[in-house]
């Protein structure tokens, strides 16, 4: 359970005791751990979120319920059009196909830039050690964050914080694509991280050509594995 620091001090509280949550450290709490269902498929695609409910479930007070799920449907992990429940949601073929589209025409445009200098992040080295070293044993909330580690490791290393905004506009909905992939065990682990390897020697040895190739299989290889599973299931609903 989350407490509003607008309720007054919780049990214990006194001199010496840890300060309250302020508003702004709550609906952070709340967003991430509504986020976390979301990601986890604890929340499926089509659930439907009142502000209410929320409050309500988590002892919070109806605006700091409202401010977490704004954030949410900024990221694109909810949806809510003016005066309607958010949901979740439901990700189509379209949606998928759009999606990689767009990230595309960032991470071409970020691997070329990186292969100019020849510069390997840091991060993107350390996600990289991380799935190859613990393919077998990540969660799949775990393997998709160290999958994303990787990419916005690769965005971040161009220093230009406009560039690191537009690819966070993506993220929600790359986030929750991704979680779609591993959910379905659509690719392994061990796969991803040789397909991430490749793209790092691309950029350390200063190919952009190689680079830009090795990115866009390792791109269209979890789109088209998605949308295949996407056109599945709506032909098996349909039967």
């Amino acid at each position: 359970m989350l407490r509003d620091a607008t309720d007054g001090p919780g049990p214990g509280a006194g001199p010496g005791s840890p300060p309250a949550l302020t508003a702004h450290s709550l609906v952070d709490a709340l967003h991430e751990a509504i986020r976390a269902r979301i990601l986890n498929n604890e929340l499926p695609g089509g659930a439907r979120l009142t502000e209410k409910d929320i409050a309500e479930q988590y002892s919070v007070a109806r605006p700091t319920a409202k401010a977490a799920v704004e954030r949410l449907v900024h990221e694109g992990l909810l949806r809510r059009s003016t005066n309607k429940t958010a949901t979740v949601p439901l990700l189509t073929v379209a949606d998928v196909l759009d999606l990689y589209y767009s990230r595309g025409f960032i991470e071409r445009q970020v691997v070329t830039a990186a292969a100019d200098h020849g510069h390997v992040p840091r991060g993107a080295r350390e996600s990289l050690a991380r799935l190859e070293e613990l393919a077998d044993e990540l969660t799949v909330p775990d393997v998709v964050q160290t999958d994303l580690d990787f990419h916005r490791a690769l965005v971040d290393s161009l220093g230009s914080p406009r560039l690191s905004r537009l690819y966070d506009s993506l993220m929600g909905e790359v986030h929750l694509c991704m979680a779609q992939v591993q959910k379905h065990r659509l690719l392994h682990p061990g796969r991803i991280a040789d397909e991430h390897a490749g793209i790092l020697d691309a950029i350390r040895a200063q190919d952009a050509e190689q680079a830009v190739t090795r990115m866009n299989a390792h791109l269209e290889q979890a789109r088209d594995r998605l949308t295949a599973h996407l056109t599945e299931q709506a032909e098996d609903s349909r039967t």
